[in-house]
């Protein structure tokens, strides 16, 4: 293991909740997002596993970021936070 220093990113993201079977739906989501909010992506995915298998073995308990990399020049719009179920 190595310590790695990565440039700070703005990321759209958006948190899947339950089991990966529609986790397509997120993507598919934040996806949408960026492209009404005229942000591209630089075509790096990063997913964090807030409440994964090693945590609970109930699927629907499962929480998981989904997080779009946004290319450096990107537009940026004002902090947000928005709130989507998708379930």
């Amino acid at each position: 293991m190595r310590e790695l220093h990565l440039p700070q990113r703005a990321a759209a993201v958006a948190t899947h909740c339950g089991p990966h079977d529609d986790i397509d739906l997120t993507y598919a989501a934040v996806g949408s997002f960026a492209a009404r909010n005229g942000l591209r992506s630089d075509d790096l995915v990063e997913e964090v596993y807030l409440v994964g298998p090693r945590d609970t073995d109930q699927p629907d308990r499962r929480r998981t970021l989904v997080a779009w990399l946004l290319a450096p020049d990107s537009a940026r719009p004002s902090a947000q936070r928005i709130t989507a179920s998708l379930l």
